[in-house]
């Protein structure tokens, strides 16, 4: 089976679309043994809107692809013109700018619809964006792993706020914990962090590879996500690590409105017990463990089985 992924060079986007790849590939070689999955991935970011308009893939100088995957609004019409012209399938993860019925299927985040049942047919709704992340049993659980967001446009931030939740989870926490930035992280916190709580063990983001979250959910006997950091809270979850959220104050522009996706996915998943919040914490020190999630898998498993073709 050959995948095409059509990228838009993001990294939250390529994880998506990769994960769900990688699943693929990994049902397709158990169900078809000696069978194999090709990934291929065409960044279109250099392209213009009528280029995309009237891409045809020429330029790759591939067989035609079984499957096309995209994620990004950026990509979207790339991939329904390369699937149009090379008559396969295509698969969007996240939900799309344009109809969803241009597509063969749509993997969307069920905190994206406030009600469930309003999802069209031909979208399967999962907890949270999908990711390359899989469980490691076998790799020894040693440290506490902090990963912080920053400013959005459902939460504020509050430096001192945050500085107290990990003070607390400094002094009542056995064992190293390593902390490390994202894009969005302001910069001074990393200077008041080594003031504030000297005994964690700061990484800046710049420090860090792109492996470098993926090898630390591994060896990771509990994670802290910032509230703000919806995928970075399913990447976490992926991991089967119990995970607790360090809570930010709701943007000021969100006060006395609906909650937006983020709060929502979020609501549900302290709803069903799968995280911790701080302040659920202070009262038992101690993370909910769950079942980690397998929602690249689940996605996988429902593609084979709904369009068999690929496996002939």
């Amino acid at each position: 089976m050959l995948i095409c992924i059509i990228s838009d060079g993001k990294k939250g986007h390529l994880s998506q679309t990769r994960g769900l790849a990688l699943a693929l590939s990994r049902h397709v070689s158990e169900l078809k043994p000696g069978t194999s999955c090709e990934v291929r991935e065409v960044d279109v970011t250099h392209l213009d809107l009528i280029k995309k308009l009237r891409y045809n893939g020429k330029d790759l100088k591939l067989p035609r692809p079984d499957l096309i995957l995209c994620a990004g609004h950026g990509t979207h019409l790339a991939a329904l013109s390369l699937a149009h012209s090379m008559r396969c399938l295509c698969i969007v993860c996240m939900k799309p700018s344009l109809p969803t019925s241009w597509f063969d299927l749509c993997i969307i985040p069920r905190h994206d619809y406030e009600r469930e049942k309003d999802a069209p047919a031909n979208v399967l709704l999962t907890q949270g964006a999908l990711n390359s992340i899989t469980p490691a049993p076998n790799v020894e659980k040693r440290d506490t792993l902090v990963l912080i967001g920053g400013p959005s446009k459902d939460f504020d931030w509050d430096e001192d706020h945050l500085i107290t939740q990990l003070s607390t989870l400094a002094r009542y926490n056995v064992g190293q914990i390593t902390l490390t930035t994202s894009r969005r992280t302001p910069r001074n916190l990393v200077g008041m962090l080594h003031t504030s709580c000297p005994s964690i063990r700061v990484v800046p983001v710049d420090s860090t590879g792109p492996d470098w979250v993926a090898e630390h959910l591994a060896s990771a006997k509990n994670v802290w996500v910032t509230q703000d950091s919806v995928s970075m809270v399913y990447e976490a979850l992926s991991s089967g690590t119990p995970v607790g959220i360090l809570e930010m104050p709701i943007h000021p522009g969100r006060v006395g409105k609906a909650p937006g996706r983020v709060s929502r996915g979020l609501a549900q998943l302290v709803d069903e017990g799968r995280v911790t919040t701080f302040t659920q914490w202070l009262t038992k020190r101690e993370l909910i463990a769950c079942e980690p999630l397998h929602e690249a898998d689940r996605a996988a498993n429902y593609i084979l089985e709904r369009f068999p073709t690929l496996l002939s």
